[in-house]
């Protein structure tokens, strides 16, 4: 068989086939077993043809079975997921494997799930303990802190009695009693690949031991190799099983929680390191027939849940439910699991390590990967590692040695968190909106800002919350924030002094930037508002001197040298570039009137004029830096349509009196204008509207949200109420009229049964007529027959029985004939009777 295995694969011939090749797990397989052979065909589950993957050479209808079965026959490599898999499909394409013959050499891989151990008998450790030089838990840092969360009791009992006491860790009043020792934490004993026959399925998953036990016994056609590979719970690419989960954290939605005390451990592995596998089990060809993979993890329930949450910023901790109220949650069979598993021995055999590379290579070759999801493989701590150099460091002379698995997600979940989220977000199609909206004081960008904000479900963020939220902070850069801003205020109350009246731009930029790194404004992005308000703030905050070239050895650098070099241009910042940017434009004494009555911070005059000053230094010059130097498009939104509205209607009606050749109306006041554009907030539905276009023109926006262009301002929402109003009333009114036809053709339709009725009613009558009057026409005929034809038939018939001839027929013919003949002469006899009677004389 592996010699057979490679010949195809140097040859090419091989032929694939694999089910539902739009499932999970199966594009992550097609892509791997693409490097084997290019001959792949599969089945797939659903109608839309760009779920299948590129590398599927032809589908496979499985509504034509006789064309299934032919197809899984003529391949060399047949892989089914049961995850995706029809169990009615898979027992009939077992039965025809066990019945047919078959001229090739086949390998059969079924993918199982770990759900198939979940009720395995285990037994139990204790936790090792992290000291200063080791790691108990693979995890990280999320999960070290999951650890703390797992096991509550591990220090209760210490912090209720130094609660109690004199901190000491002794009961208050009792020095001499010592604190109860914490009893050890446990966790089940990691079961191997080689335990496979003791494995205990959960209900949900009892078809699927019996359909691993039927593949298992193909192993007996002599032609069949069978392969179980059991995958963890899988991760990654886009996310299937936990995308409720990576949704709702990418939301910061509060609904996350955990089930019970979230202590029990749940297999994992990534989606790719199970194609991984599988193309290894093919490539290998071990003796072992069951392959458990997993990675090395050992992720708790909690520190899954922490670790999401925790990477896409949800404020609040998740909260804890209890069994019995999660039992009908969407993942309550698979975090309700508990169960440790070690990965199989091929994945065990890793490279030996190489020097580890930076963030940003490690970054290019995940990215790299979507085209070549193979083309590193992972070293024992976990970095990655060419390909190439993973097959020098294999001894072909050793065949006891295995060939090196290449890991892509080895440490687990909580290790290559940031990883798997940059592929739940790319799988997903999930790019971050990043908006900044700039205006004069008073202009109402902020509350732009805040509905863009809503609209896209990102953080917004001002200068003025930062900065509040930072002089609150017991930090340096809070202590920092509260001395400047005593400065500043000490210049505002100098009426001689020049300022400054506004923070440095060095230190507004670092806290703008510290802002919008935070988790939520990193994966959704973020919406900024009224910053930069200077062009040294635009430049620090958007720019960044170019990283590379290698700088010579101190001492010996040449005087001249910085005069020969060449002037290194700043390059716009990767994390914050700009979708759209929005400037709101307004008169001077709008933005005053509105500055002075805002309820948020209001304005003195003074300090509207410092602001007005500073903005009026880079109200040309900002739109031009958007443009120019970041490429952004830039739109303009006027925050005094009120006025304009006002100045249309008087223009109006001005035409129409001078039509009519009427006095001509009073023009508003400019002050009542001023007032009314000041106090009116319907400029902020256009504006966000015309926001939204500008971005969405440029590229669709994916963030699990309803699309913006279906967001209708508050009047055009009133308009759609009242029309939907209408047109309730209209059904109403309908159903009305349509209940008083139904009833008017239920009164016609009574009528109708009612005559209906009557008209049966007469009929009857009518034959009840006829037969009466049949029989008094037939009354003289039937006294005629009963009394000349009814006796002598009754009698032939009476003496027939009697005597039983042969010519029942003749002997009544003849009956009848002779008494015909009696008949006459008793006639004849009564007529002569009759006459002699008459001829008698009468007595006198």
């Amino acid at each position: 068989l592996l010699l057979f295995g490679l010949w195809a694969v140097v040859s090419g011939a091989m032929r694939i086939f694999i089910n539902n090749v739009d499932g999970f797990l199966a594009g992550a397989i097609c892509a791997d077993l693409y490097k084997l052979s290019h001959h792949i065909v599969g089945t797939r589950k659903g109608r839309q043809d760009d779920l299948v993957p590129p590398m599927v050479k032809r589908i496979v209808p499985r509504v034509e079975v006789r064309r299934l079965l032919k197809a899984v026959a003529a391949c060399d490599i047949v892989v089914y997921d049961l995850h995706d898999a029809d169990l009615e499909e898979m027992e009939l394409v077992l039965r025809a494997l066990q019945v047919s013959e078959l001229h090739h050499r086949m390998t059969f891989i079924l993918i199982s799930s770990v759900g198939v151990w979940a009720r395995t008998a285990k037994a139990y450790e204790e936790i090792p303990v992290e000291t200063d030089g080791t790691a108990g838990n693979e995890e990280g840092e999320v999960a070290g802190e999951a650890e703390g969360v797992e096991a509550p009791d591990a220090g209760a009992a210490e912090a209720d009695a130094a609660e109690d006491g004199d901190g000491a860790g002794y009961p208050a009043g009792d020095a001499a009693v010592p604190a109860a020792p914490a009893q050890p934490q446990l966790r089940p004993v990691a079961l191997k690949s080689e335990d496979y026959t003791r494995r205990v399925p959960a209900p949900k998953f009892q078809e699927w031991k019996a359909v691993e036990t039927q593949v298992l016994s193909l192993k007996e056609k002599g032609l069949i190799r069978p392969y179980i590979v059991c995958s963890g719970i899988p991760y990654g690419n886009g996310e299937d099983a936990f995308l409720g989960l990576f949704k709702a954290a990418w939301q910061t939605r509060s609904s996350l929680r955990v089930i019970g005390d979230g202590g029990n451990y749940i297999p994992l592995v990534h989606a790719r390191d199970v194609a991984r596998l599988t193309r290894h089990v093919i490539e290998v060809g071990p003796v072992m027939d069951y392959h458990v993979a997993v990675d090395r993890g050992d992720m708790t329930q909690r520190a899954l849940v922490q670790t999401c949450a925790k990477q896409f910023g949800l404020p609040a901790e998740p909260k804890s439910v209890t069994v019995a109220e999660a039992l009908l949650a969407e993942l309550a069979d698979i975090l309700t699991m508990d169960l440790r598993l070690e990965p199989c021995e091929l994945m065990n055999a890793v490279a030996p390590p190489e020097p580890e590379i930076n963030v940003g290579e490690g970054e290019e070759q995940g990215e790299a990967a979507d085209v070549d999801v193979s083309a590193t493989a992972s070293n024992a701590d976990g970095s990655a590692t060419d390909e190439a150099k993973v097959e020098e460091t294999e001894d072909p002379g050793n065949i006891n040695i295995l060939p090196a698995f290449r890991w892509w997600c080895e440490k687990g979940l909580g290790a290559n968190i940031d990883q798997v989220a940059k592929e739940f977000s790319r799988w997903r199609r999930l790019s971050p909106v990043r908006l900044c909206v700039a205006g004069p004081p008073g202009s109402g960008a902020s509350k732009l800002g805040q509905r863009l904000a809503e609209l896209y479900n990102v953080p917004s963020m001002t200068l003025d919350e930062i900065v509040e939220e930072q002089r609150n902070l017991e930090t340096p850069i809070g202590q920092q924030v509260r001395e400047q801003l005593e400065v500043i205020e000490a210049n505002k109350a100098n009426p001689k002094s020049q300022g400054p009246f506004i923070l440095p731009a060095s230190l507004s930029v670092q806290l703008v930037e510290d802002a919008l790194k935070t988790r939520p404004g990193t994966h959704r992005g973020f919406v900024l508002a009224g910053f930069p308000q200077t062009m040294e703030e635009a430049n620090a905050l958007f720019f960044e001197e170019p990283a590379g070239g290698d700088a010579a050895p101190a001492g010996k650098k040449d005087p001249k040298a910085k005069e020969a070099e060449p002037e290194t241009e700043a390059v716009p910042k990767a994390s914050f570039l700009l979708d759209t940017s929005v400037f709101v434009t307004s008169s001077d004494e709008v933005c005053l009137q509105r500055a002075q009555s805002s309820e948020e911070k209001p304005y003195v005059e003074k300090d509207f004029q410092v602001a007005m000053a500073n903005w009026k230094q880079v109200a040309e010059a900002l739109p031009e830096f958007f443009t120019t130097k970041l490429n952004v498009t830039t739109v303009t939104v006027n925050a005094d349509l009120a006025i304009e509205e006002e100045t249309a209607k008087h223009e109006a009606a001005v035409k129409e009196a001078e039509a009519a050749e009427a006095e001509a109306p009073v023009a508003p006041d400019p002050a009542d204008l001023v007032a009314l554009a000041a106090g009116s907030w319907a400029w902020l539905d256009t504006a966000s509207q015309t926001a939204t276009q500008s971005l969405e023109s440029q590229r669709s926006v994916f963030n699990f949200m309803p699309p913006t262009s279906a967001s209708v301002s508050v009047t055009e929402q009133a308009a759609e109420k009242e029309l939907e109003r209408q047109k309730q009333v209209a059904l109403e009114e309908a159903a009305a009229a349509e209940a008083a036809a139904a009833a008017a053709a239920a009164a016609e339709a009574a009528k109708r049964a009612e005559k209906s009725k009557a008209e049966m009613q007469r009929v009857e009558h009518v034959k009840k007529e006829e037969l009466a009057r049949l029989e008094k026409h037939s009354e003289p005929l039937r006294l005629y027959l009963m009394k000349f034809v009814v006796p002598a038939l009754t009698g032939a018939l009476v003496d027939v029985c009697r005597e039983q001839p042969e010519d029942a027929v003749g002997y009544l013919a003849e009956y009848l004939k002779i008494y015909s003949e009696v008949f006459k002469e008793r006639a004849a006899e009564r007529e002569a009777a009759a006459a002699a009677a008459a001829a008698e004389p009468k007595p006198a």
